[in-house]
């Protein structure tokens, strides 16, 4: 996971069925077993052993024991690749997950104005299950000063966008503090650039919320998370304020 701190100044105030008869002949199911008098375990199938194995001369792998072992189509270049056995998942990137940068800057704002930032996240997952994303605030954005001076999270342009579902928000008059996920496996929710979320606020005892996911395997995948801040005129004493945001990279297996 990563935390970012956040400080900006702000200037001013501020299916029909059909029936059909047909016969079925079922055969019995296939599997692996092993037994004593102790136990019996049964599976599809029993990977000996699987691996890279090396020296000066060779590099291979194996796996040995797999029924049907493949592999189908060839991975990172045809539309699928099906491989059974444990020697194909060294073939997948490790787990990583990184933030462009630590500092998000929304400058010096004024009243009937919008200012916002960006950052990128970039994921690599290696098992087949995908990822999750979530993301958080420790509190609203706050006073330097005075912790009791904040800037509530947007509701967007209808009032009604929450740390769930996203809104429009493109009037420069509705302030608030909110953020915007743009990229393929984004959360449906964000509709278009201009489609906010406020974050989940840890201090208020609300849930970090899922911001991206996928249940395929990442290699590289990007997308860029954009915060925005405005305030509306004579609601906001001038100062530097500022708050911190998580982001909780989960891979899936």
């Amino acid at each position: 996971s990563h935390t970012l701190p956040i400080r900006t100044v702000f200037a001013g105030i501020f299916v029909a069925s059909i029936w059909v008869g047909f016969q079925l002949a079922i055969a019995p199911a296939q599997a692996e077993r092993l037994e004593s008098n102790s136990y019996v375990i049964q599976f599809g199938n029993f990977n000996v052993t699987a691996g890279e194995k090396e020296s000066t001369s060779y590099k291979v792998t194996d796996t040995v024991g797999q029924t049907g072992a493949g592999p189908y189509g060839q991975y990172g270049v045809s539309s699928y690749f099906i491989g059974g056995g444990f020697q194909y998942i060294y073939q997948i990137d490790e787990f990583s997950f990184s933030i462009s940068k630590l500092l998000i800057d929304l400058g010096e704002l004024s009243p009937g104005a919008h200012n916002s930032d960006n950052l990128t996240m970039t994921i690599n997952t290696r098992g087949a299950g995908g990822y999750v994303i979530y993301a958080y605030e420790a509190a609203p954005l706050s006073l330097e000063t005075d912790a009791g001076i904040t800037i509530p999270d947007t509701i967007c342009d209808s009032g009604t966008c929450d740390e769930t579902a996203a809104g429009l928000w493109t009037n420069t008059a509705v302030g608030g503090f909110g953020f915007n996920v743009a990229g393929s496996d984004a959360e449906s929710d964000f509709l278009t650039t201009d489609h906010f979320r406020q974050f989940a606020d840890r201090a208020g005892a609300e849930t970090m919320q899922p911001i991206a996911s996928s249940v395929d395997i990442a290699r590289d995948q990007v997308a860029t998370v954009t915060y925005k801040a405005g305030v509306a005129a004579g609601s906001q004493a001038a100062g530097i304020y500022q708050t911190s945001t998580s982001f909780v990279a989960v891979p899936g297996y």
